[in-house]
């Protein structure tokens, strides 16, 4: 196979860009061959035991709130119903009572 020429231009090295493109501009990267490999996977298993931890105490808590408000709600709500029902049954004695009283002529 023949080599073929590249032009100037297409290596993206254009009299306008000093030469270097854009990598006279950026900063090196940091080098991390010095991390040995276990003490990066070691750390993600950390993290994921501690997050499995959290999830495991905490969903169990939140699901007895949850249930523990749900009954709060349901006894509020008979309560409620009781209260309503004694309400009506005091006003419907009152009721009566007015009604006896007014019938009744009394000395003046």
């Amino acid at each position: 196979m023949a080599a073929t020429k590249v032009k100037k231009s297409d290596t993206g090295q254009g009299a306008g860009n000093g030469g270097g493109g854009f990598r006279g501009r950026l900063p090196d990267m940091p080098n991390v061959d010095n991390q040995s490999e276990s003490s990066g996977s070691f750390g993600y298993l950390l993290v994921l035991v501690l997050f499995a931890l959290v999830f495991v105490l905490v969903l169990p808590l939140v699901g007895m709130m949850y249930m523990d408000t749900m009954v709060v709600r349901r006894e509020a709500k008979a309560q409620m119903e009781k209260t309503e029902k004694l309400r009506k049954q005091i006003e419907d004695e009152r009721k009566k009572d007015d009604g006896k009283t007014g019938s009744q002529v009394g000395p003046h």
